[in-house]
């Protein structure tokens, strides 16, 4: 409880993305120096002296900021304010001008103030009121590029620091207003879900066949060593945001000195059994689902942040929980959440796509059902869980801590920066670190197994294996050749699922029947208590982000897809990002809209030529393109002397080549039927095609006479030191776009003067 109050007083330091390493290293190894030599025997201790260390190296760098009480802005800044009143004074001056010129200013002392000012001794009044407007003007002027400025300063240290919360400000809408919830009612609905403990039907006929077929598997005694802390730490995130301990990932990295010590004090807690509270407590940030809904307490997504050490630890064991679920073949094939090697919702579409177009093909019978689970990850019974990791083999050390591990978990409710109030989890599961997701999908593995036992499903062909299902995470589909079997199929996971007190979420449940490949009526699936799953028809059904019924719906996927990538680009370049910066948010944030079809969606040729020209056309609307530049130096690397910009259409092709090597090398059934049928017709692997595109686009600008003409001209050094401003990419984006129009001689500059 201790280190916990000296947590709440920590200061939040800065990230130290800009540092150079040149400056950073030599102070890195001093303080792994240091720390080798200090007595460490509990992990609190080594918790303190991380932040203390970080504390350190920070205000070496000049970087901490004394911290200062958090006080409301006082308004406008002080040079906004000085400008304004100038302009009010001017705005004074013009409108006494104007009087005295018309012989309308009676006031003696003015009148003397306005001729010294503005020497009307020796000038026409009518030019004193010209150049009163003209600095009014300019004195406007000023504010606004002051303004643009500090926004565009904001905007790309954003940007550097999180691009998570950098496309967030880009979605909200200037007339948003952000309303709280009822502290009361809020802290009472998360703790009905959360603290409202409930177990499993320990009675349930089907949990002794599931603790049969994994009885003689049996996980080793686990051991937490420093490589094993090295090598974890490498997968933690530098600067995302920590937990109470305000401790940055990137210092439990960089910090290689009390590695050691980490794995002495995690096998400690393994052995024993127990973990300090601090450790297990989050801090949840409740963030608004849709303005519309209101404040209400249900329309607030829990963001939960955790501490750096904890995630650390849960790390290690989940990544031993997964050597070991592989190692035996545990985990179903059907199960694609948080599985490795794999190409997760991308696995599941494909397999979707190929049965839907089988069936369309062979003119089957298919009856398909879409459970939703109604906050799946919220109320997941912890009893249920460790019977899960008992029947499976966990070893005792591992189970018997998780296990003390859920029994402390608790976290701060905040909205915004004002805190709610502590609320334990004894339902569900946490939700900030990598264990918790692999408990959910190991909770998850006897629905599979029940499943698989029925031999129910949709088959391809006569040799292939039946399908019965596709899972990721909590998204279920169900699919069955007959009414009756589907039926069959959906009492077993309403059986499973009520045995371990989770719901179905009826209203967004849905079923479709096809006879011969085309969708008839259906009455739906009628459940025990009198309610009825609904027949998704004539609206169709949105499964991993693609929206599909009896086929996926092509052509409305492209018409949304487009939109939303449309959109993204819009707002990117009518932001203050710098160049670099803004072809970087297009690649990383606009982009992946696209690629996430690539494979499912039939696109063609035509139809991403169109949205790289839309593309084009928005950057030369927003001045960041000219139009008369090169086209192919556009996607070139900057290192070339390109901007960096991610072709749409490269992007599909090579997301399908990449899809296309990796069903080919899958051993999984369901995917090997996937690559019998042809789905992804593709010659090159990634890479090769990758490499061709990007000589073919070089030499077509190096060959074109007038924009290749500036290669020609830069040879050896030159030309490696010609781009660094292109890889810096510290310009405004006109500039850019500019500087380069001007290389390939695009800008007119016609002497049209006689």
């Amino acid at each position: 409880m201790a280190h916990a109050a000296a947590n709440a007083i920590r200061q939040r330091l800065p990230t130290l993305k800009t540092v150079p390493k040149r400056h950073l290293a030599p102070l890195m190894k001093d303080v792994n120096a240091a720390l080798s030599t200090v007595q460490i025997t509990s992990i609190e201790q080594t918790n303190q002296f991380a932040y203390s260390a970080a504390v350190i190296v920070t205000e070496e760098l000049g970087l901490l900021q004394p911290r200062q009480p958090q006080r409301k802005s006082t308004g406008k800044p002080k040079w906004k304010v000085r400008l304004e009143l100038k302009i009010k004074k001017l705005r004074s001056d013009a409108s006494n001008l104007k009087n005295m010129k018309e012989r309308k200013l009676k006031n003696d002392k003015i009148k003397q103030y306005l001729i010294r000012k503005y020497w009307l001794n020796t000038r026409k009044i009518e030019e004193a009121l010209e150049i009163v407007k003209e600095q009014i003007t300019a004195t406007a002027r000023k504010i606004e590029r002051y303004e643009a400025r500090i926004i565009q300063y904001r905007q790309n240290q954003l940007f550097q620091s999180d691009q998570r919360r950098f496309y967030q400000s880009l979605n909200q809408t200037t007339d948003t207003v952000t309303i709280k919830p009822e502290k009361t009612a809020t802290t009472k609905f998360w703790k009905e879900l959360w603290e409202n403990n409930k177990n499993y039907n320990k009675n349930a006929g089907w949990i002794k066949e599931f603790e049969g077929k994994f009885s003689q598997n049996k996980m080793e005694l686990m051991e937490i060593t420093t490589e094993m802390i090295s090598k974890r730490v490498q997968k933690v995130k530098n600067w995302t945001s920590p937990g109470s301990d305000q401790l940055h990932g990137f210092w439990l990295k960089h910090l290689i000195s009390l590695h050691g010590k980490m794995a002495q004090q995690f096998n400690e807690m393994l052995q024993k059994g127990s973990i300090s509270e601090w450790l297990t407590t989050g801090r949840t940030y409740l963030i608004q689902k849709d303005p519309a809904k209101g404040a209400a307490p249900g329309n607030y997504r829990p963001i939960t942040c955790l501490p750096t050490m904890f995630k650390l630890l849960t790390g290690i064991i989940a990544d031993r929980i997964q050597d070991y679920l592989e190692e035996k073949n545990i985990l179903p094939d059907e199960q694609k959440g948080n599985k490795r090697k794999s190409r997760g919702t991308k696995d599941q579409l494909l397999i979707d796509k190929m049965i839907l177009e089988n069936c369309k093909s062979q003119k089957a019978n298919l009856h398909m059902t879409w459970i939703d689970y109604k906050k799946a990850f919220d109320s997941l019974p912890h009893s249920w869980i460790i019977k899960c990791l008992d029947a499976i083999g966990i070893c005792k050390t591992v189970g018997t801590f998780i296990e003390n591990m859920m029994e402390h978990w608790k976290t701060e409710l905040l909205v915004g920066n004002e805190s709610y109030g502590l609320v334990n989890i004894r339902r569900g599961i946490f939700q900030g670190d990598s264990l918790s997701p692999l408990l959910f999908i190991i909770a998850m593995i006897p629905l599979s197994t029940i499943l698989q036992k029925t031999n129910l499903g949709y088959q391809i062909s006569k040799n292939s294996h039946k399908i019965s299902h596709l899972m990721y995470m909590d998204d279920l589909k169900l699919y069955g050749k007959t009414e009756t079997e589907i039926q069959s199929l959906t009492n077993t996971v309403r059986i499973f699922s009520t045995d371990i007190n989770m719901e179905f979420g009826l209203d967004k449940c849905s079923t479709v029947a096809l006879k011969k490949g085309k969708i008839i009526e259906s009455e739906g699936i009628n459940m025990p208590n009198g309610q009825t799953i609904k027949c998704h028809q004539p609206e169709a059904y949105k499964y991993l982000g693609i929206l599909q019924l009896d086929n996926i719906k092509h052509e409305h996927v492209k018409t949304v897809v487009s939109k939303e990538y449309t959109q993204r680009v819009r707002k990117i370049l009518k932001s203050k990002l710098n160049g670099g910066n803004t072809i970087k948010a297009i690649n990383t944030w606009a982009i992946p809209v696209i690629r996430y079809t690539a494979g499912i969606i039939n696109w063609t040729q035509v139809e991403l030529d169109n949205l790289d020209r839309k593309t084009r056309k928005l950057m030369t609307i927003h001045h960041s393109l000219h139009p008369r530049s090169d086209v192919d130096r556009l996607y070139l690397p900057r290192r070339s002397g390109g901007r960096g910009l991610l072709q749409v259409k490269q992007a599909v092709k090579e997301e399908e080549h990449a899809l296309a090597e990796y069903v080919k090398q899958s051993e999984e059934p369901a995917l090997i039927e996937v690559k019998n049928q042809k789905l992804l017709k593709t010659q090159q692997t990634k890479n090769q095609y990758k490499k061709t595109a990007l000589q073919t686009r070089a030499d077509s600008w190096h060959n074109k006479t007038l924009h290749g003409k500036f290669l020609d001209k830069i040879e050896g050094k030159a030309d490696k030191k010609t781009w660094l401003w292109l890889t810096n990419g510290t310009l405004k984006k006109e500039t850019e776009g500019l500087i380069l129009a001007a290389q390939e001689q695009a800008i007119s500059h016609q002497n049209k003067c006689n």
